[in-house]
């Protein structure tokens, strides 16, 4: 394929918003397949355009593109066509590729359901760690572009519509902070069963459990109730808006990284060490 049909092929696919990984041959010493400069898109289902060489190489490539893909990381790998040795694919052409595997995929995007005082700290915060923000409530007063001057985007409309009004995809993160909790119900109900890769939900416990088995006994299915992170935010001990905007925010990135069990075992042992010491 010529360069220039590939580039046509990745801006589709960015115009799409579809992630996918450009595998780039960066370096090539003896008997490899591509040389230098060779090219291949991976797709999320592993599908390729183009190619770098076919084979285990290939092969190979994909497996780390997809790995990459998963963790939203660029990074570097070697390959040795030998049959033993560093970085050897159990090969005997006995030259060396070098892939740069670059991932391409859309901005994260945290949609905010409400408009109110946490929703106002939470937007320039989401903003400086790169989310795409989205803002929704009903009332026009509050969700305007004069409140929310950072936001990509300020939707007028129902919580119960949360939805149908913007994309929710695997790469969007949502807030329901609304101001009753019978328009947290109706926002959570819209949103529980779509891709979302995070859901939170504000409330004191008692509110959550009301809502969680109000949604329950409507036919929810349980699985989709339990990935919901309500009371939401890590338990940081903050009370104010811009206190509660970094737990959620710090919930979210722990989340995404694989690593919220670890931060939340690491805050619950403070607090008992804590306590302890103050025995």
């Amino acid at each position: 394929m010529e360069t220039r049909d590939l580039y046509r092929e990745m801006a589709a696919l960015a115009d799409e918003g579809t992630p996918f990984v450009l595998a780039t041959v960066i370096d090539a010493k003896g008997s490899t397949p591509r040389k230098t400069g060779a090219k291949m898109v991976v797709l999320p289902d592993g599908k390729t355009i183009d190619t770098v060489g076919g084979g285990k190489v290939e092969a190979q490539v994909i497996q780390d593109a997809l790995d990459c893909l998963r963790r939203g990381e660029s990074r570097t790998v070697e390959y040795a066509l030998r049959p033993t040795g560093e970085h050897a694919l159990g090969m005997v052409c006995g030259g060396e590729t070098t892939v740069f595997l670059e991932v391409h995929a859309p901005s994260r995007t945290l949609l905010i359901v409400g408009a109110g005082h946490i929703s106002q700290k939470l937007c320039p915060m989401a903003k400086l760690l790169d989310f795409r923000v989205v803002v929704i409530d009903s009332r026009p007063e509050f969700a305007n572009a004069q409140r929310f001057e950072q936001a990509d985007e300020v939707i007028v409309g129902s919580p119960a519509e949360a939805a149908s009004l913007t994309r929710i995809d695997d790469r969007t993160h949502v807030v329901i902070v609304t101001h009753g909790h019978l328009f947290d119900k109706d926002a959570l109900r819209s949103v529980v069963t779509s891709p979302a890769a995070y859901i939170g939900m504000i409330g004191s416990r008692n509110k959550v459990r009301i809502v969680l088995d109000d949604l329950a006994a409507e036919g929810i299915p349980a699985e989709a109730l339990a990935r919901v992170h309500a009371p939401i935010g890590l338990d940081l001990g903050g009370q104010t808006p811009g206190e509660i905007s970094v737990s959620i925010l710090g919930q979210i990135i722990a989340e995404w990284h694989g690593k919220l069990d670890t931060a939340a075992a690491s805050l619950k042992s403070k607090v008992v060490r804590e306590c302890d010491h103050a025995c």
